[in-house]
C-alpha cells in the first residue's frame, strides 16, 4: 500500500488536470496524446523475434511529440512500479530509455527518482513472462483508457475519482480488456480496495479458496471477484493480528491446500521450498466422455470409484488399494490406485486439464480452481474438483491418447505443446508456468544455503555478469549443482524454476541432442526436433531482455564440446550475443539472447576426464569451489547441530583435505566437500548417519584415491572411524 500511495500524485494528474509528473509544465494525459501513442504502436506493429520489445518501442517512438514521449515514459513507469522483483536500476533505465526520444534532455525529477530507487523484493506483485513481455499490449490498453477517460463528462470523471468501483467500470468499458495491466493500475490507484495481484486467474483462485468466509462467491465478473476479495480481507482481519497479504504464512494455507504440507516443511528446515511447476493432465470425463456435458456446464471434473469414501481419509496408496480390493486378491490395481491418489493428492490448483473422448478426440481444456472434495449427495462421480473450462469443442487428438482415466503428461513437453497449439486461441492464455506466487530470494538467502563467503559470492556474480558463461569447478561434495541453481535464483531475486533449465553432458551427447536434429518417427520417417538449448533461448528471447535466464550444464567436460556446441561456440561469447548465424539443420538464422546465462559444472576429481577443450576455456569464466567448512554458513549449521561427533569428524576431514592437497598424485581438486557432512536424512537418529557417511562414502572414496597406497588409506580410515566411534 505504501508504494502505491507514494505515487498517488501520478493518478491525481492522470485523472485530473492531465499534467506530467516528469515535466509539470506539459499536459500529457489527453485524448490526442493517447491516440497518437496508441496508433504508433497498435497501427504500426513490428513483428518478428529479431528485436526485443524495447528496441521495437524505440522505433515506434521515433519522431513522437514531447507529450507522447512523456506519456509513454510515465506509462512505462506505472507498469513496472509494482513488480516486486524488478531491480531499481532496470526500472530507471527503462524510463530513461523512453525519455531519450525527447528533443531536449530532461532529468527525472527527485520524487520519481525516489520511487525508482525502491529496492527489489520489498513490495508488489510477481507477474510471469506473459506480463513482462507484453509491453506493447499494456501501452495500447492504457492509451485506450486515457482516450476514453478524456471523453467522459466531468460528472462521470468525478464519480470515478471518488468511487473505486466506478473507476473499475470505466476501465472495463474503455475498450477490449487487458486484465493484467488493468489490475496493476487499479491497485496503484486505489490500494485501499484492490489487491496487488496482476493475474486474473490468481484472483479467482484465491477468491474461490476463501469464498466460504463470506458465504460463497458473488459472481465471476472482475468487479464481483474484487469485491469478494475485499470482503474476504475484512473477514480475515478478525482472525489475523497485524498486517497480512494472501501469501502470509498461515493465510496462504487457508486458500491453497497444497501449501499446508509445504509450509510445515519450510518451517522445519528453515528455508523456502522450491515452487511447484504447473502440471498438465489428460483426463477422461467418464467412458467416451459420457459425463462431459454435465462436468463442463457445472465447472467441475470428477472421477468414479464411488465405493470409496472421502479420499482425504486414505493416508497412502496401499490404503486405497486395500479398499478397492474388496475380495482380498492382493492384486496391484495399479492404474486405479494411481488415478485416485493423483486426483486427490497430486493435482494442484492452477494445473491444466485436457478432457478427452476415447483415444482420438479432445473435448475441452481447463484450469483447476479448487482442491479435491467429497460430495456424498451425488449419485455417482462423487470425488470432485472445480475447474474453469477455458475451451470446449472437438479437436482431433494427435495420435492415440492414453486410455487411463487420468494421466500426468507434464514431462512430455512436445506433447503438451502440441495440445496447447491444437486448442489455444490466437490470444495466449495468461498463465504462469509456476502458478503459485514465487518466493523471494537474495544474497542473504544464498549465503545461508551455499557455503561461500560474501566476497566469493560477489566475485562469482560479477564474473557471470561479465562473461555470461561460468564453469563451477571443484571436487565432489562442494555443492556445485546446488550452488548453480541458487546463484540463478539470487540474481533473479526470486525462486523461479521456469527460468532455469538443466541438462547433463556425457560422451554420447551431440549437437542433435543439444540444439536440434532429425529424430525417427513411429511411421519410419524422420522429423526435425528442436533441442533443449534452442527452445530455452527462444523462451528467453520472448521475455523481457532484463529478465535473466540460466541454462545449467552438469558434467560439462564429459561431452565433446566442439561436437555439441557447433556454431554456438561463437554465439555464446558475451560480445557476440545477438549476432546471428545460419543454423545447420534449419533454414533460419539464430542468436543466443543476451539474457541467457550458461553455468557449467566440472568435477575436478574425475580421473576419466580429458583436458578441457581450449575453445570452451576461452568462452567461460572459471570459478573454483572448495570445501566450505570454514564458511559462515557451515559454521552456523554446525553450531545449530550441536553434535560433538560432527565436530570431531569435521576436524578430521579438514586435516584429511590438507593431506590430499599436498599429495602430488591428487591435489586440491580431490578434496572432500562439505556436502558429505551437511545433509542428514530426514529419518536420521542422533549421529548414526555420520557413521554411514564414513563407512559407505568416505572410506570407499579414499580406497580409490590411494589404491596404490593402501597403508595411507587405512590410516585415514582409522582416523575417520575413531571420530564417529
Amino acid at each position: 500500500m505504501e508504494i502505491a500511495r507514494a505515487i498517488g500524485v501520478v493518478f491525481t494528474h492522470m485523472l485530473g488536470d492531465g499534467r506530467s509528473v516528469i515535466d509539470p509544465e506539459t499536459t500529457i494525459w489527453t485524448a490526442e496524446a493517447a491516440e497518437e501513442l496508441r496508433a504508433r504502436i497498435g497501427d504500426n506493429p513490428i513483428v518478428g523475434k529479431d528485436q526485443g520489445q524495447w528496441e521495437k518501442l524505440d522505433r515506434q517512438l521515433q519522431g513522437a511529440s514531447r507529450e507522447v514521449v512523456l506519456l509513454a515514459a510515465e506509462l512505462v513507469f506505472l507498469r513496472e512500479h509494482a513488480i516486486r522483483s524488478a531491480r531499481p536500476e532496470t526500472r530507471r533505465a527503462h524510463v530513461d530509455r523512453v525519455l531519450t526520444h525527447l528533443d531536449s534532455p530532461l532529468a527525472i525529477p527527485a520524487p520519481m527518482s525516489t520511487w525508482l530507487a525502491r529496492p527489489a523484493g520489498t513490495a508488489g506483485f510477481e507477474p510471469g513472462s506473459w506480463y513482462n513481455g507484453a509491453l506493447w499490449r499494456h501501452v495500447i490498453w492504457a492509451s485506450t483508457f486515457v482516450r476514453h477517460w478524456d471523453g467522459l463528462s466531468e460528472a462521470e470523471r468525478e464519480s470515478a475519482r471518488t468511487d473505486p468501483w466506478e473507476l473499475q467500470r470505466v476501465m472495463l468499458t474503455s475498450g477490449d480488456d487487458r486484465s493484467d495491466i488493468r489490475n496493476a493500475l487499479q491497485f496503484l490507484a486505489r490500494p485501499d480496495v484492490f489487491e496487488p495481484i496482476s493475474s486474473a486467474s490468481m484472483k479467482v483462485k484465491i477468491r474461490n479458496g476463501l469464498a466460504d468466509r463470506i458465504g460463497g462467491a458473488s459472481g465471476d465478473t472482475p468487479g464481483s471477484i474484487d469485491r469478494d476479495l475485499l470482503a474476504i480481507r475484512a473477514a480475515l482481519a478478525h482472525e489475523i493480528e497485524g498486517p497480512f497479504h494472501f501469501w502470509t504464512p498461515g493465510v496462504a494455507e487457508l486458500w491453497d491446500a497444497s501449501r499446508a504440507d509445504l509450509a510445515l516443511t519450510a518451517a522445519e528446515i528453515g528455508e523456502l521450498a522450491e515452487p511447484r511447476p504447473r502440471h498438465y493432465w489428460l483426463y477422461s470425463p467418464g467412458p467416451q466422455a459420457s459425463e462431459w456435458d454435465e462436468f463442463s456446464s457445472s465447472g467441475i471434473m470428477a472421477i468414479g470409484w464411488d465405493e470409496l469414501k472421502d479420499l482425504a481419509t486414505y493416508p497412502s496408496r496401499e490404503s486405497i488399494r486395500q479398499a478397492l480390493d474388496v475380495e482380498g486378491t492382493g492384486g496391484s490395481l495399479r492404474n486405479d490406485v494411481l488415478a485416485v491418489w493423483e486426483f486427490q493428492n497430486e493435482i494442484a490448483v492452477g494445473d491444466i486439464i485436457y478432457a478427452k473422448c476415447g483415444r482420438r478426440e479432445i473435448v475441452g481444456r481447463g484450469e483447476v480452481t479448487s482442491s479435491a472434495r467429497f460430495e456424498p449427495g451425488r449419485t455417482s462421480y462423487r470425488h470432485v474438483r472445480s475447474v474453469k473450462w477455458t475451451h470446449t469443442g472437438s479437436w482431433e487428438h494427435p495420435g492415440d491418447a492414453a486410455i487411463k482415466t487420468l494421466t500426468d503428461i507434464t514431462s512430455y513437453h512436445d506433447y503438451v505443446e502440441n495440445l496447447e497449439e491444437l486448442i489455444a486461441d490466437e490470444e495466449e492464455p495468461e498463465l504462469l508456468e509456476t502458478p503459485t506466487p514465487l518466493p523471494a530470494y537474495d544474497k542473504a538467502a544464498f549465503l545461508k544455503e551455499v557455503y561461500l563467503s560474501e566476497e566469493q559470492y560477489e566475485r562469482l556474480r560479477s564474473l557471470l555478469a561479465r562473461k555470461k558463461n561460468v564453469i563451477l569447478a571443484g571436487p565432489p561434495g562442494v555443492g556445485k549443482t546446488f550452488a548453480a541453481k541458487r546463484l540463478a535464483y539470487s540474481i533473479m531475486a526470486v525462486k523461479d524454476p521456469s527460468r532455469v533449465q538443466m541438462v547433463q553432458f556425457h560422451q554420447s551427447y551431440s549437437y542433435e541432442d543439444f540444439m536440434m536434429g532429425y529424430r525417427p518417427t513411429q511411421t519410419g520417417g524422420f522429423t526435425l526436433a528442436e533441442g533443449p538449448f534452442y527452445r530455452f533461448c527462444e523462451k528467453a528471447r520472448a521475455d523481457d531482455t532484463d529478465r535473466p535466464y540460466f541454462f545449467i550444464i552438469d558434467e560439462i567436460n564429459r561431452g565433446n564440446i566442439s561436437k555439441i556446441f557447433g556454431e554456438l561456440l561463437m554465439l555464446i561469447e558475451a560480445d557476440k550475443r545477438g549476432q546471428e548465424l545460419r543454423l545447420l539443420y534449419k533454414n533460419e538464422t539464430f542468436s543466443v539472447p543476451s539474457n541467457v546465462h550458461i553455468i557449467g559444472m566440472m568435477n575436478t576429481a574425475d580421473r576419466s576426464l580429458a583436458v578441457l577443450d581450449y575453445a570452451l576455456r576461452r568462452r567461460f569464466g572459471f570459478f573454483e569451489m572448495t570445501p566450505g567448512f570454514h564458511s559462515a554458513g557451515f559454521t552456523r549449521w554446525q553450531q545449530d547441530a550441536g553434535s560433538p561427533t560432527l565436530d570431531r569428524l569435521v576436524e578430521v576431514v579438514i586435516d584429511l583435505n590438507k593431506t590430499i592437497a599436498d599429495d602430488p598424485a591428487l591435489g586440491q581438486g580431490f578434496a572432500i566437500g562439505h556436502s558429505f557432512l551437511s545433509s542428514p536424512p530426514d529419518d536420521a537418529t542422533d549421529d548414526e548417519w555420520l557413521y554411514s557417511v564414513v563407512e559407505d562414502e568416505l572410506i570407499p572414496l579414499l580406497d580409490e584415491y590411494w589404491f596404490d597406497e593402501p597403508t595411507t588409506a587405512e590410516e585415514w580410515a582409522g582416523r575417520l572411524r575413531a571420530a564417529v566411534a
